[in-house]
């Protein structure tokens, strides 16, 4: 397929980024790739999709990960510096998938630092979806039927894990919205107008019809 497009979203816990997705690949009849990529990349490498589960934008504790997660305040004792060396393969297997989705096909595709690994992919829309905290905690409460502290502290170490994933990988804060396209707040207009007007956003921006 000739000049392809590519849509990354990374997303605050409990914003819906997900969701959305879903419904922008659904508006530009596109692919949507998430959870498919996990088991794309242990087809490419014979690899257990499970082991590829575990280390899902949630790398072992290392030597040099604790150092990424200080960066966020959040210190972590080191352990077994092997550990990066395994995440790292699993890492460079499912960034190979993630550059052959986006050659192939048009898609739109959540997390897993796809934003960074596809820098230089022509036709690349870097999207980040956040809401207030309120919003996200009673989604989560309701979602997952925790209490109140629960969904809370939930929130703030999926978050914690996610930015110090990325910043791990990609030496870049991922809650700066100053490296996207776009940010919205998915609160505001509810997830199918937020995925009409990104939809329109990215028509524009990729020259599609």
């Amino acid at each position: 397929m000739s000049n392809p497009f590519v849509v990354t979203i990374n997303r605050q816990f409990g914003s819906g980024g997900r969701e959305i997705g879903k419904r922008l690949a659904a508006i530009l009849d596109i692919a949507y790739l998430d959870k498919e990529l996990l088991s794309l990349a242990a087809q490419k490498s014979g690899i257990s999709e499970k082991t590829f589960e575990k280390a899902d934008e949630k790398p072992e504790k290392s030597y040099l990960y604790a150092l990424s997660t200080a960066a966020y305040g959040n210190y972590s004792a080191p352990f077994s510096y092997p550990n990066v060396l395994t995440n790292d393969r699993l890492f460079a297997i499912q960034a190979d998938v993630i550059r052959k989705e986006a050659a192939e096909k048009n898609c739109v595709i959540i997390g897993r630092c796809a934003d960074d690994i596809l820098s230089d992919h022509p036709c690349h829309v870097n999207l980040f979806v956040h809401a207030p905290f309120e919003v996200r905690q009673k989604r989560i409460m309701e979602l997952y039927h925790l209490d109140v502290k629960q969904a809370k502290d939930l929130i703030a170490k999926t978050d914690k894990t996610r930015a110090s994933y990325y910043y791990f990988y990609t030496n870049q804060k991922w809650d700066d919205l100053l490296n996207y396209d776009l940010s919205v707040d998915s609160s505001i207009l509810g997830y199918d107008d937020t995925a009409q007007l990104l939809a329109e956003f990215i028509r524009k921006k990729a020259k599609i019809k």
